[in-house]
């Protein structure tokens, strides 16, 4: 008896947040909902699914039938749900296609079929709620669009549009707008909470005014408005990242002067920044600069003696393309034996680590440039064997990733 009431209790709990949710039209036809929409003159909430589509099942499954979902939309749409490969469905997607850009898309449309707002993707509960009740007010995408274009920059019309962009996923565009908007206002705006939550995770360009901003105020952010100083450092190493990254990739692939000269004024402003270390990874990326500044000046001991401080310090531990290519470099430029005999040391002990890596599809193969030392060296028997060894591990990595993609099932 008392079991028989736990499960009763369970169930009646359960009904509380499940089993009243939202009460959808299922594949009906179109002209149908149209005409029930007309007459209780109210929206149209579609829900635009594919079978095969996880994000839209998980939408029905733990989404749709919450009772605060079920209680919004019942209250104030006619609610639809259409698979999108099948009957009506597949009239209705390609009527709509321009904003159908994946599934699962969610329209709001007017009795006469028009769209009034878009969200698409798996939306938490209130993120659905927010979304659709700031369309049914007015707050749609296409109208929060026109205003923009018009030239509105308040606040509340950039928070509002990045919303809606956000509920749509189309964010290709946000970016610039954050960055429009931030060259608006005075950067001791940054500080505050709402403008911060809007605009704080899209500062990310070391060169923007913002961003140093930031950077010279990070402990303020940390201790006064209790932002999270792992997640902030990680942000703005990667934006460094990136432009460091992009100093070298065009350093290396031109001898532009005007261009050489633009990237050493860019590696001069990131240099006042990553000096201060302040910042975690700042030190592997000044390295890196000082690494790049070396070869772009032909010293090639110069480089040498950076990237041995580095390894000595574990600063490039996960830079194993850059630590490759730097002491390739070395090793093809350099007459000191004894430099090329220390590189040998370095690289063939961290080869011998990678062969005791059982995945060949994450086993770094420094074969080449050991064969490229022993060639330097004179060691030509030893150079062949390690070319072997190089092509071998190459050919053991290609036949895992086809593995890993069923390539070798197709060609059977």
């Amino acid at each position: 008896m008392k079991r028989l009431l736990i499960i009763c209790m369970l169930v009646v709990l359960g009904n509380g947040v499940f089993g009243q949710g939202i009460e959808f039209m299922d594949n009906e036809p179109w002209s149908k909902v149209l005409q029930r929409a007309k007459e209780q003159n109210q929206l149209i909430f579609m829900d635009c699914y594919t079978v095969w589509c996880g994000p839209c099942k998980g939408l029905a499954q733990d989404v749709f039938p919450q009772k605060q979902v079920g209680d919004f939309f019942n209250a104030h749409f006619v609610n639809v749900k259409y698979d999108m490969e099948k009957g009506d469905g597949k009239m209705l997607r390609e009527k709509y296609k321009e904003y159908i850009i994946g599934f699962p898309t969610l329209l709001l449309l007017d009795g006469d079929g028009n769209v009034v707002h878009q969200m698409a993707g798996y939306q938490k509960a209130e993120n659905l709620i927010a979304g659709m009740k700031a369309g049914m007010e007015g707050k749609s995408l296409p109208a929060l669009q026109k205003k923009y274009e018009a030239g509105v920059r308040d606040f509340e019309t950039i928070r509002d549009y990045v919303a809606a962009l956000n509920g749509a996923f189309k964010r290709e565009n946000i970016p610039t707008i954050i960055s429009e908007f931030i060259a608006t206002i005075p950067m001791e705006k940054l500080k505050d909470k709402e403008i911060w939550n809007l605009v704080g995770k899209y500062i990310t360009d070391p060169y923007s005014e913002a961003y140093q901003y930031v950077f010279k105020e990070i402990e303020k952010y940390q201790y006064r408005m209790d932002v999270n100083r792992y997640d902030l450092e990680r942000q703005l190493a990667d934006g460094m990242g990136r432009a460091v990254k992009e100093i070298i990739r065009v350093t290396t692939s031109t001898t532009d002067p005007d261009t050489l000269k633009m990237m050493a004024e860019k590696a001069d402003i990131l240099r006042g920044m990553l000096i201060q270390n302040t910042v975690k990874r700042f030190p592997m990326l000044l390295c890196k600069l000082r690494i790049n500044d070396c070869r772009l000046a032909g010293d090639v001991e110069g480089m040498y003696s950076w990237i041995m401080f580095a390894d000595d310090l574990n600063l490039l531990n996960y830079e194993n393309d850059f630590r490759g290519d730097t002491y390739m470099y070395i090793t093809e430029r350099t007459k000191d034996k004894k430099v090329l005999n220390s590189i040998l040391d370095v690289i063939g002990k961290q080869q011998e680590k990678e062969d005791q890596v059982k995945s060949d599809l994450v086993k770094q193969n420094y074969y080449d440039l050991i064969a490229t030392l022993y060639t330097r060296l004179g060691r030509k028997d030893k150079a062949v064997d390690a070319r072997k060894k190089y092509e071998q591990l190459e050919e053991e990595k290609k036949a895992a990733m086809r593995k890993l993609f069923g390539a070798d099932k197709d060609k059977k």
